[in-house]
């Protein structure tokens, strides 16, 4: 989910674009109730997540929780005309520097280089994760090499001239001589910042059919138009053994939505993933609002040794809150789910929405001590940072961003961008 851009002139062109990469027409008008007819006795009962019927403004899957809200156009005119009163700039900004320049971004986010001899190193008794940027994590654990929401493209658009760009490269060189075999990715969705073509062919063409795709329900058909065979598509809850392994893939629930050319709302499923072995075990939320199921996830799957939960793309909250938590959120649901330590993804790379793009991080921390969490319970690694972790408890000291507010200082917010200017 992103932010359009603001800068005039404001061309009905780039407004469709923006549409299609940062997928802001949430859900458009309002979905239709879930049918109450109750299916015939030889018929399975439809799941709540499941609609009866496609609609031109619905698919065949919705948010079964009160807490989730359909937004419209009237709704996204409401935050355009909100961003365009704050002049905030299309390519972010920082907490300190409201017109950041590129040295200004590197400074804010340093770039950690790969480790690839620990890469091809991992422990045997911990998990080993890289946060490559975004909602792209690469995990090593119980003999399993695997990557969540892979983008290494320069933007996240459906064109590469136009829509978000980076402001911190990509760490992971996918053509690296170094780079050990990926035996699988997990997608969350099918917004360009998660399921990103350029990204997708460049791992294909480099592993070929031996890497496999876990993907929601109906992405399948996607993958297949790229040519690419060895897909498994799951609902909620399923779960698959990955051949040749000790570990079990099991698709969870999130509360968000879909949508790829605009008129495709909620035509393919969308959630999280928990990777669970005989001895470690670690979740992706993918991209999520907060809802109940998250307790449901913990019960069912938890402890988690590690999990990836997004921190940013979360302002304006009266906009984001349906489907993208905040920091505070984000601490909700590492304690709902029990993780014993988590990162903070879906951050710091590209500009997506409101807040500064330097805030998530230090917001987390602020979040986190007031929960009392341990000190290193929740942090946002650096971009390209590795981090050794088993049980809550850390192998190795990784770099991480964010720093506390002190001496009562607030943080410099959206509201506050053009006094400073």
């Amino acid at each position: 989910m992103l932010q359009p851009a603001l800068l005039p002139p404001l061309t009905l062109a780039r407004s469709c674009l923006s549409v299609l990469c940062r997928g802001c027409f949430q859900g458009g008008l309002a979905s239709q109730p879930f049918s109450s007819m109750a299916p015939p006795e030889d018929l399975p009962v439809r799941p709540a997540h499941h609609r009866a019927h496609k609609t031109f403004r619905d698919g065949l899957y919705d948010n079964p929780w009160a807490t989730w809200e359909d937004r419209g156009f009237s709704e996204v005119r409401k935050w355009w005309s909100e961003q365009k009163a704050k002049q905030l700039p299309s390519s972010g900004w920082l907490r300190d520097v409201p017109r950041p320049k590129p040295a200004d971004f590197a400074a804010a986010f340093p770039l950690q280089q790969i480790d690839y001899a620990a890469l091809n190193n991992p422990p045997r008794d911990a998990i080993q994760a890289i946060w490559v940027g975004h909602a792209t994590v690469l995990v090593q654990m119980e003999g399993c090499t695997f990557l969540t929401d892979p983008i290494f493209s320069a933007r996240c658009s459906p064109v590469q001239f136009a829509g978000p760009k980076r402001v911190v490269p990509a760490p992971l060189d996918v053509d690296h001589s170094q780079l050990p075999k990926i035996d699988f990715v997990v997608i969350s969705h099918n917004h360009y910042d998660h399921l990103d073509h350029g990204s997708v062919m460049r791992l294909h063409k480099r592993f070929g059919s031996s890497m496999a795709w876990y993907v929601p329900l109906g992405l399948e058909a996607w993958f297949s138009s790229c040519g690419i065979r060895n897909v498994t598509a799951m609902d909620w809850w399923e779960e698959v053994q990955h051949p040749g392994s000790s570990v079990k893939v099991v698709s969870t629930p999130a509360q968000h939505w879909s949508s790829r050319k605009g008129y495709d709302r909620k035509a393919t499923l969308w959630g999280g993933w928990a990777v669970c072995g005989e001895q470690q075990r670690f979740w992706f939320a993918g991209d999520t609002g907060y809802c109940p199921v998250f307790t449901d996830i913990g019960k069912r799957y938890g402890p988690f040794d590690l999990a990836a939960i997004p921190i940013g793309a979360y302002e304006p909250r009266w906009f984001m809150r349906p489907q993208h938590v905040d920091p505070a959120e984000a601490v909700q649901i590492h304690q709902d789910v029990k993780s014993r330590r988590s990162i903070g993804i879906h951050c710091c790379t590209f500009n997506l929405t409101d807040e500064a793009m330097d805030e998530p991080p230090s917001l987390l921390l602020e979040k986190a001590a007031s929960a009392g969490l341990p000190a290193n319970a929740f942090t946002t690694l650096k971009h390209g940072a590795l981090l050794q972790t088993v049980g809550g408890v850390d192998r190795n000291s990784p770099p991480t961003l964010g720093t506390q507010a002190s001496n009562g200082v607030t943080p410099l917010n959206a509201a506050t961008l053009s006094s400073r200017e």
